[in-house]
């Protein structure tokens, strides 16, 4: 016997139980997603790798260590999406769907990514990643609270949790550059007692240190100057209104003056979302404003807002949701293989009616038989004997016997 294969470590295979719950959950997202007007987009797996480098940042951890890079034949270099604002960004900007007179632009989508991290439980190096962009002109008041309306709608709904937003505003261009300064003054006399990719950090975006995870390096993330001290009175401004909005739809949220996200193209608001009873699982989602990434890949200046979630961690983290199974309207036993013929003959009318089916192999005997249509949650099992046909109802244990297929055809 040759040596087995196994999946590349940081991966999963998904079936059964495991995949019925991953495609519920996508299904309640998209149907949410829905009701705001938003549309379906999908764009390619792989993009030109200057796409995530001018649009993510080199600064970041995703570009600089994360992203799985490809060396084709061809001039190009090429990169597996690591994220798909910048993909979806690029889309718009090729298709001129900028121009549309139906502004805002708002795509959902749902696909996998690839992040070359360390695995640990509900991270992985291939993920699916489901999330929407609103794009405009401008960004405004409505669009922005429309989108982290449904952000915590759709949450509350697929995981039938209490959920519960952080947030913070990183201002303008040029608060935020203001603010880097101070981060920058600050951290210098300090960076040698902190990690390595904190001193990295302090060169590239000192933004970025802030969301640093090291223990050790906490107390002095923790003493820095914030953010809002820096906002111009146009961005308290509009941080005010976002707030008195959430307010007014008793959405709740907790100000954090360090969450900065991890991704170089935010300005403006960012924002995660918990469990509001189990914090400890950590963000199940986050996203923000942009107001350069389009202008910085070729298009017009335009702004958008969005979020993502991973997939795998919103299954992980769903609770009280029973273990589904696939319904099966008949399961098919052929014991009497002179019957088989017959039996896929009727499997084929009963399908062409919408109905379910499937077949135990015809070695398998009819205890096995039947423990396995209880397994797949059959309500009906055919059986084909040698003394003719049988019709069993799972529900009550029920059977009714027949001599030939004939009586069975109008069966429904």
């Amino acid at each position: 016997m040759a040596q087995s294969i196994n999946k590349p470590r940081g991966t999963l295979d998904y079936f059964g139980a495991n995949k019925l719950a991953f495609d519920n959950l996508v299904n309640v997202l998209n149907l949410e997603a829905q009701k705001y007007g938003v549309e379906p987009i999908e764009v390619p797996v792989f993009e030109e790798s200057k796409l995530f480098k001018r649009g993510v940042g080199e600064s970041t951890d995703i570009v600089n260590k994360e992203t799985f890079d490809l060396t084709p034949k061809g001039g190009h270099d090429y990169t597996l999406r690591p994220e798909f604002t910048a993909g979806i960004n690029r889309a718009i900007i090729e298709n001129k769907l900028y121009a549309s007179p139906d502004l805002p632009i708002k795509f959902y989508y749902c696909g996998p990514i690839f992040r070359y991290e360390r695995p640990q439980v509900g991270r992985f190096r291939e993920f699916h990643q489901w999330g929407v962009e609103f794009v405009d002109k401008k960004v405004d008041l409505i669009t922005t609270i429309s989108c982290l309306s449904l952000f915590y709608n759709q949450v509350k709904k697929a995981l039938e949790i209490d959920p519960i937003l952080k947030v913070n505003f990183l201002g303008s261009f040029s608060s935020r550059e203001e603010y880097k300064k101070a981060l920058r003054l600050y951290f210098e006399p300090k960076i040698g007692q902190m990690c390595p990719d904190c001193q990295r950090r302090l060169e590239q975006n000192p933004l970025r240190i802030l969301d640093c995870k090291v223990t050790e390096d906490r107390p002095i993330i923790e003493a820095a100057p914030l953010v809002t001290d820096f906002l111009s009175d146009e961005d308290k401004s509009e941080y005010s209104e976002i707030l008195k909005a959430l307010d007014s739809l008793n959405i709740p949220y907790v100000c954090d003056d360090k969450l900065v996200r991890g991704l170089d193209y935010y300005t403006g608001l960012v924002f995660e979302i918990y469990d509001k009873d189990n914090l400890e699982l950590g963000a199940l989602g986050g996203g923000g404003k942009y107001g350069h990434l389009m202008n910085d890949l070729g298009g017009p200046d335009f702004e958008g807002v969005g979020y993502s979630f991973g997939v795998e961690r919103l299954v992980l983290a769903r609770k009280n949701v029973e273990e589904l199974k696939n319904s099966l309207d008949y399961f098919m036993i052929v014991l009497d293989k002179t019957k088989a013929n017959d039996m896929i003959v009727l499997a084929n009318k009963l399908q062409q009616n919408n109905h379910s089916v499937s077949f135990a192999s015809m070695d398998k005997a009819l205890t096995g038989a039947i423990k396995m249509a209880d397994r797949m949650n059959s309500k009906t099992v055919i059986i084909a004997d040698n003394r003719g046909y049988h019709v069993k109802n799972m529900s009550t244990r029920t059977q009714i016997d027949y001599e030939s297929i004939s009586d069975l055809m109008d069966i429904e």
